[in-house]
């Protein structure tokens, strides 16, 4: 069962630049639940050029207007920028408008700027080594030239985790040294740009093979069009071979798709990271991200809306440079094309188009897709989201980072206060027009209302729906069944795995041409005994049906499935909330039981009771349903046919080690009972124990065959003694047989 609990969040006061989000001053809990927030105002940095690309000077307060929600707002504060008149450069009122404030007390003479922060991240996984060797020298020609005494440059690299290579300096001898201990780094992603073109050009040579008719400009499968027809035509392969074949180019092609977006997803935690690093830091702070991008990964779209959020709340603008640049496209023939759906719409009917880039597709897959598959199109809205901008299809990439340089210099800062004044959770859309025309404005286009503490911990979609239910706006129309457990995964930390159930026709679905789709999003948030805040992960999923497979879609139970990190082991409420569309929503909720190891030293985990187990590769060492080369499934519940063999798994963990052997020793008791009754007609078999993750932590498993046992409902105890220390605990697990 759910509870409402109040939740007491202090702030500390002080002055959040965000650019696009308020900034937190006070904050007060309700006896309904609801978060209410005092928001001082909104900090709007803003880069006015003219339509040659030249920063505008000399503007005032009077010159913009400010838009939030599409309702206009009183500007309080404004700052010029810095190439405006020098007396001028201080913060100003406008015009006559008393209530127009300056944003900060203006400096002296005497007093110092504030550092002016640049920092460089290189994607070492998705671009090719010529490439990063293109955006070193891009960096440091322009050090060269600009690095003034105020500017401080740091300098990172990805590959399948984030490197700090050099922390904040202003010595460019250092940067230099830096950038070429990187140039000799060879890519070390688990798929970078050199894997990526080698897989695609195995999926056009399949195509090749499986569609000959296409190198002649042909629609697959259309063998007429190439011949010219008639009676003598020569018949399409065996639709047996063809399908083969499909299915192959499909293999090749998820596996590509599923690469791009654990690779984006390490991208956008990174940046993430670093923008949540920079959220005490003054000042506006520009990051530069060198990348050739990677396909649209709609699976990541939740890292990439946090990556915006933590930009926004910490005044974090993102600037995206493809160091690419415009060269023969790797994977066919002609220019690399544009973003713009025109030309790759004109691309996919161009004769040697179907082993263009996005190669193995015909002109009207492309057609189909064509929203979808552009490189670098994540990449571009985050840097428009946070007030940057993305440069692409330039050979020279110095004039370019200048651009950024010439950004974190010259730019103005207004402040507004908004009428709304909650944590909704929401986005709110901020919307700056000026006066002069033919002037072009870069600035963050929004912020999310989420409080600050809960903003590191989930990302913008997962506060919306936990403060929606919080505050009442949200109302579930289903209650899902969730079922969870506490275990330890093999990197020596604990899990959560939840599974959550619910009808398959409560999901609404949108006929899309002959198709039907839908969305789905899992939140799950995990909180200890006091009700504190432990853990929230999210993830989607996308569903597309024909019309055959929708009706027999509909008359299922769906199960989702997703694991919860929890920083130590204790008794859990876990709370899940689905979204099966924009107005429909579920929640429901499980709890977790933990022995107490007061007196016992050492401490088990929840038991785990599964029907399957099956060899797997476990690459993934938070998975806690995966150990020694095996994957145990987790039941949506507890409840199993009188044909199954249950598997009985949990962890004991700080146990005492034997003196002489250094391992720990333990004895296992199972005990399985209908009410208080114990049951004899079924025991425990080829029970064992395996080594943990740490020297003084054991795995334990047994068997039960459920043949001989009535329907009904049981429970399985389990006596774990630490034979070293002499001390005992208990666990236990319930189920109902069928």
């Amino acid at each position: 069962m759910l509870r409402n609990h109040n939740v007491r969040l202090i702030f500390a006061t002080a002055f959040l630049a965000l650019c696009a989000a308020p900034s937190i001053l006070t904050q007060e809990k309700t006896s309904d639940s609801n978060i209410k927030v005092q928001v001082a105002n909104v900090v709007v940095d803003l880069i006015v050029t003219d339509r040659h690309g030249h920063h505008v000077q000399g503007l005032t307060a009077a010159d913009f207007k400010v838009y939030e929600d599409g309702v206009l707002q009183k500007i309080i504060g404004f700052t010029p920028s810095a190439g405006s008149a020098p007396d001028s450069s201080s913060p100003t009122v406008a015009g006559s408008d008393a209530n127009v404030k300056p944003i900060s007390q203006p400096r002296t003479a005497s007093s110092q700027p504030d550092p002016r922060l640049l920092t460089v991240v290189l994607d070492l996984a998705d671009n090719r080594p010529a490439n990063t060797k293109n955006s070193s020298d891009a960096v440091l020609h322009y050090l060269d030239k600009t690095l003034g005494i105020g500017d401080y440059v740091a300098i990172y690299y990805v590959d399948q985790s984030l490197h700090m290579a050099l922390p904040f300096t202003n010595d460019l001898q250092k940067a230099r040294e830096t950038l070429q201990q990187i140039e000799a780094r060879r890519p070390a992603g688990t798929f970078n740009g050199s894997d990526r073109a080698a897989t695609q050009e195995e999926i056009n040579d399949l195509y090749r093979q499986a569609h000959p008719e296409t190198q002649l400009g042909a629609v697959a499968g259309d063998l007429q069009a190439v011949s010219g027809g008639g009676q003598g035509a020569p018949s399409p392969p065996a639709n047996n071979m063809a399908m083969m074949m499909e299915r192959q180019i499909d293999t090749m092609r998820t596996y590509l798709n599923m690469q791009n977006t654990f690779q984006a997803r390490a991208v956008f935690a990174a940046l993430r990271a670093i923008c949540l690093a920079y959220r005490d830091m003054p000042g506006r702070k520009n990051v530069v991200f060198f990348s050739e991008g990677f396909l649209y990964a709609d699976d990541a779209k939740p890292e990439m809306e946090a990556v915006a959020d933590a930009a926004n709340r910490a005044n974090v603008s993102i600037y995206v440079i493809d160091p690419q640049g415009v060269e023969i496209n790797p994977y066919g023939a002609g220019d690399r094309p544009t973003d713009t759906i025109a030309s790759r719409m004109a691309a996919a009917g161009a004769p040697g188009a179907n082993v263009g880039q996005h190669g193995g597709e015909t002109k009207f897959d492309k057609i189909k897709s064509v929203g979808n598959l552009s490189r670098g199109d994540q990449l571009e809205w985050l840097a428009d989201t946070t007030g940057g901008l993305m440069v692409k299809r330039t050979n020279d990439l110095a004039p370019a980072f200048g651009k950024v340089l010439d950004d974190g210099r010259d730019y103005y800062t207004l402040a507004y206060s908004p009428e709304k004044r909650e944590f909704d959770g929401k986005f709110h859309s901020i919307k700056v027009e000026v006066l002069q025309h033919g002037d072009q404005l870069r600035y963050r286009k929004g912020y999310w209302a989420t409080p600050r503490g809960q903003a590191v911990a989930m990302t913008p979609t997962a506060a919306q729906l936990i403060s929606g239910f919080q505050n009442g706006s949200l109302k579930t129309s289903l209650m899902p069944d969730v079922f969870a457990a506490l275990l330890l995964a093999p990197d020596g930390h604990y899990t959560a795995p939840v599974s959550v159930s619910f009808p398959a026709n409560r999901i609404q679905l949108e006929k899309e041409g002959e198709e039907y789709k839908a969305g789905l999003t899992l939140v799950l948030v995990a909180r200890d005994a006091h009700q504190n805040l432990l853990s929230v992960s999210q993830r989607s999923w996308s569903v597309r049906l024909s019309n055959k497979e929708k009706g027999d879609f509909e008359k299922t139970i769906v199960t989702v499935r997703s694991q919860l990190p929890i920083t130590d082991l204790q008794p859990v409420s876990i709370e899940a909330i689905l979204q099966l569309s924009n107005t429909a929503f579920a929640r429901g909720g499980t709890a977790i039981e933990v022995p107490d190891p007061a007196g016992a030293g050492f401490r088990l985990t929840s038991i785990l009771l599964s029907d399957r187990a099956e060899q797997a590769t476990c690459s993934d060492p938070s998975d806690s349903l995966c150990f020694m080369n095996v994957r145990l499934r987790q039941p949506p519940k507890s409840q199993f046919p009188s044909s199954s063999r249950v598997i009985v798994y949990f962890a004991a963990n700080d146990l005492s080690l034997d003196p002489q052997t250094k391992k720990p020793r333990v004895g296992v008791a199972f005990t399985l009972k209908s009410g208080n009754e114990v049951v004899k007609s079924a025991a425990a078999e080829n029970m064992q124990s395996l080594s943990g993750p740490s020297p003084n932590a054991v795995l334990v498993l047994a068997e039960y065959d459920l043949k001989s046992l009535h329907a009904g409902n049981y429970t399985i105890q389990a006596l774990v003694r630490d034979l070293v220390r002499n001390t005992s605990l208990s666990q236990q697990s319930q189920f109902v047989v069928e």
